[in-house]
């Protein structure tokens, strides 16, 4: 076995994992072999701009232990400042995480979306990934009087992973609540990754995706997410900038723990194993 560190790179405060999928899926193959908890978060402009208000967010991206690039600002924001990142949206590492399962031989589990959603979007990976089991799939409309019902039917399951998609940042903060006493050992919050692999949702097709022009996609099948949007994007741009500039007068970058570490922990200290 190898044993690798690498060091997390910031925007706009919020950590950001430098992996492409094959880095990242050893990670993932790591933590399911070992039973090991690992959060997956995919970040990004709205969310970093989000948790820049909500400190209990910002908690939890930080202590995840791998914040993948999904928004093509993310990646604009870090490939200004001279550092190599590629876009890694979570409805395609949920095809990786898949892939390990099935080879480990463990199942996974759907959690959140519409009636009927999770089933769907099960039976396209089932499909997908052959020898891939499905431990169970549960909508997102359930009650606070139901989640101990479906605590205990996930721990009964027994799933390597557990994708939840109740939107952000309720999927953050029930994964970071839960996944310790659910013994999952790989959890990702995937948002409208469901929609998106039932068919409900179509993505914009590669030539948008290169362009990153992939929101622009997105608010045309969901217009009722405008205002949103638009307010996100230009903010984020104009204070990943200013972060920019305020980074050439004093010479020094935002620090954020390497993968795996805890605050405070120094690279080299404590770090995921990655690589066989």
């Amino acid at each position: 076995m190898s044993q690798e560190t690498l060091p997390r790179l910031s925007v706009l405060g919020m950590p950001v994992d430098p992996v492409d999928p094959t880095r990242a899926a050893r990670v993932v193959t790591r933590h399911i072999t070992d039973n090991a908890p690992l959060q997956v978060v995919t970040i990004n402009a709205e969310m970093a701009l989000n948790a820049r208000k909500d400190a209990a967010l910002s908690d939890v991206i930080r202590q995840a232990g791998l914040v993948l690039p999904d928004g093509s600002g993310v990646v604009w924001a870090a490939r200004r400042r001279g550092l190599k990142v590629r876009k890694l949206p979570g409805v395609e590492f949920i095809h990786e995480i898949c892939a390990v399962c099935a080879r480990l031989g463990r199942p996974i589990y759907l959690l959140g979306a519409g009636p009927g959603v999770a089933q769907s979007a099960a039976e396209v990976l089932a499909a997908r990934h052959k020898n891939l089991q499905i431990a169970g799939v549960r909508d997102g409309y359930f009650k606070p009087e139901d989640e101990p019902g479906i605590l205990e039917a996930i721990r009964q399951a027994a799933p390597g992973a557990i994708f939840v998609a109740l939107g952000v940042p309720r999927q953050e903060f029930w994964i970071a609540g839960h996944q310790a006493a659910l013994g999952v050992p790989i959890a990702m919050g995937v948002g409208g990754s469901f929609d998106v692999l039932s068919g409900r949702l179509k993505r914009a097709p590669g030539w948008m995706q290169k362009l990153h022009l992939e929101w622009l996609y997105r608010l045309v099948q969901e217009p009722w997410r405008w205002k949103r949007m638009l307010s996100a994007l230009p903010t984020f741009a104009i204070l990943a900038l200013a972060a920019e500039r305020a980074e050439s007068y004093t010479g020094a970058g935002e620090q954020v723990p390497a993968i795996g570490q805890q605050p405070g922990v120094q690279s080299g200290d404590e770090g995921i194993r990655q690589g066989e």
